[in-house]
């Protein structure tokens, strides 16, 4: 019988850290994606990566970073 879902999720949450970062990003890679996706994201990763050696991207400190997403840890 094939496994439930909440089975794979009991498992999966078992797994270490690392291991779950893995199957996070081979499950995203298994999902079909609109015709161009990849070219799209590499183009705007390349144009990110000019836009921090030109200078002219505003680059955040992680603290501020860590802040912003998660709230004041206070």
């Amino acid at each position: 019988a094939m496994p439930t879902l909440e089975q794979v999720r009991q498992d999966a949450l078992a797994l270490s850290q690392d291991d779950r970062e893995l199957l996070v990003v081979h499950l995203h890679a298994s999902f079909e994606k609109e015709p161009g996706y990849d070219e799209a994201w590499s183009a705007e990763i390349q144009r990110r990566i000019k836009a921090i050696d030109d200078g002219t991207e505003e680059l955040v400190d992680w603290e501020d970073a860590e802040e912003f997403i998660f709230g004041d840890s206070d």
